[in-house]
């Protein structure tokens, strides 16, 4: 198995409409997409979330849907799982409220440090994004993290950690050299006129870079402990 591919959703930055654009970047075979909108209201996230995973079981049923930041949206979505941002529940919340649900979706949360990462895992995350590993547009005025910090950090944790930052066709070669669990990206796909065919280059140079991830990201909702 090789290291998987999300794809994040932006309000700003897609070149076609948005649904649209996040489901042909599934046609071509990311396996996970992210809704992330932290301005709008839960209504409008929830219907996008809806005409996303609508689409979805027509044209790319093997895709898993990920929820940014709210818990009760991937509830009532039925969603693979939630990626819990800096300002979200802190992990070891949604933990707790994970289990007395009786919830099995996955839960993974951004870090921008080793020690972030580990603090996570050990509050019970099922997985770790870190960035950004290049300069990238969402975040300009931070200088980016690098592979050698990305390895550090593979190599320090015992749950999948998933690249995010400035990845493009030119440079996910490299990322994925350090056993990364997965990449993560907007930008790459979405600035493209064609998302599914950018998403399909994407995932040729990671096959290409034929590396074994630490730990394999599955589509399967049974990624938590």
């Amino acid at each position: 198995m090789t290291a998987v591919l999300h794809v994040i959703s932006d309000r700003a930055r897609h070149r076609r409409p948005l649904v649209e654009a996040m489901v042909e970047s599934a046609k071509g075979g990311a396996q996970f997409l992210q809704l992330r909108d932290k301005k709008a209201p839960a209504l409008e996230t929830f219907q996008l979330g809806q005409q996303v995973s609508q689409q979805l079981a027509l044209y790319a049923p093997k895709t898993k849907l990920l929820i940014n930041d709210r818990l009760d949206l991937a509830l009532a979505l039925e969603a693979c799982g939630v990626h819990l941002a800096a300002k979200s529940l802190p992990v070891h919340a949604a933990v707790r409220l994970r289990k007395d649900l009786g919830w099995h979706g996955v839960l993974g949360c951004s870090v921008h440090s080793l020690e972030e990462a580990l603090t996570a895992e050990e509050q019970g995350a099922d997985y770790v994004t870190f960035g950004h590993i290049y300069s990238s547009e969402s975040h300009r005025d931070l200088p980016p993290k690098g592979v050698y910090a990305l390895a550090h950090l593979v190599e320090a944790l015992t749950i999948p950690v998933i690249a995010i930052g400035g990845i493009d066709a030119t440079n996910i070669d490299v990322v994925v050299q350090t056993k990364c669990s997965g990449v993560a990206v907007i930008g790459a796909v979405l600035d493209h006129e064609d998302p599914q065919e950018a998403t399909r280059k994407l995932l040729t140079r990671i096959a290409q870079a034929n590396i074994q991830p630490k730990i394999p990201f599955t589509r399967d909702e049974e990624v938590h402990r």
